[in-house]
């Protein structure tokens, strides 16, 4: 990779939480460096909801991983209000957020890396609510793939993505600049970030009986087993009818497993992971096009260039623009 990504390791969490009779209380962290400009801001809102919100110029590729300090059970969520940047969970999940891209998620070991499209301007909005605020929230009537996120006893990261509309973007642009301060700002974001968190959950169903097709503890093993199988060889990856033979379920059981655990069909899952370690490749390697789309599964140029654009919402060369000498043909 051009221009190692050294990590930054963040302790984003120096105190206890604020006790319910205090204000909100406000940390602040600065990197100014010949990687990038940051400016990550953290919030403690009161009744379980905390606030991250990253403002950054990035110059080279660089990792940055947060760690939660308390033993709490937590949702978190990041939603770019610009830019993009790279979501990875240490036991394999990861996902890409962007103009399309939002995640909900729970890291299983209160980690989270995070890497962002160097070359570029990035507004990171992210949140966190307490799994008692969210059985609240919805009454007793919790989708079962956001129960999933809040289940005690759990083994494994979970990442569902979840569209970012215009709308969804707007919110998350306005917690970075509100003309408020103290106690009304603490109101304020707590209404945006309760807004954000309805809409990125909107997609999952609602009604009661949802929590029936529960998955057991073994179905989730070999769902996890299924995706990493799956994405061991993107060049030449198993058939969902072997896949789903060798979890012991049948294709469209392991398709509804793989929207419960992921957000994503099997077919989905492979499309998005091959588009995103292509991008990563794209704005490291100095190769064509072509070469990458081949590695990652792609037969024909014209087909990677047509999914890249649809993914990312510009051809390969348009979006590294900012990158020069990346590519040598194509796009």
């Amino acid at each position: 990779m051009t221009g190692a990504a050294l990590p930054v390791d963040a302790e984003w969490l120096l105190y206890e939480g604020a006790d319910a009779r205090t204000l909100p209380v406000s940390e602040r962290i600065s990197v100014d460096d010949e990687r990038w400009r940051l400016l990550t801001e953290f919030v403690e809102l009161e009744a379980g909801i905390r606030v991250f919100l990253s403002s950054a110029e990035v110059y080279q590729p660089v990792t940055i991983t947060p760690r939660q300090s308390d033993d709490g059970t937590w949702i978190a969520a990041n939603i770019a209000a610009q830019g993009t940047v790279d979501l990875m969970l240490s036991d394999g999940p990861s996902a890409s957020i962007d103009s399309r891209n939002s995640v909900l998620f729970r890291p299983s070991d209160r980690t989270a890396t995070y890497r962002p499209a160097p070359g570029r301007t990035l507004k990171l909005a992210g949140y966190m609510i307490r799994d008692d605020r969210i059985a609240r929230i919805f009454g007793g009537q919790v989708p079962r793939e956001i129960q999933a996120l809040i289940d005690q006893g759990f083994d494994a990261s979970i990442i569902l993505s979840t569209p970012a509309g215009r709308v969804l973007r707007q919110l998350a642009r306005s917690l970075f600049a509100p003309n408020l301060n103290g106690p009304l700002r603490a109101i304020f974001m707590e209404g945006v970030v309760l807004q954000l968190f309805a809409l990125q959950a909107a997609g999952y169903d609602l009604r009661p009986s949802a929590r029936q097709d529960d998955l057991t503890a073994d179905q989730r093993r070999s769902i996890h087993a299924a995706r990493e199988r799956l994405l061991s060889d993107m060049r030449d990856p198993p058939t969902l009818g072997a896949l789903a033979a060798a979890a012991g379920m049948t294709e469209k059981e392991l398709n509804r497993g793989f929207r419960t655990l992921f957000g994503t069909t099997v077919f989905e899952t492979l499309r998005d992971a091959r588009l995103d370690h292509a991008r990563l490749a794209l704005q490291a390697e100095a190769v064509p096009i072509k070469t990458i789309a081949y590695r990652v599964g792609y037969n024909h140029v014209t087909n990677f260039i047509t999914a890249f654009t649809r993914r990312f919402g510009a051809p390969p060369r348009r979006y590294l623009k900012r990158s020069p000498g990346a590519l040598e043909d194509g796009g």
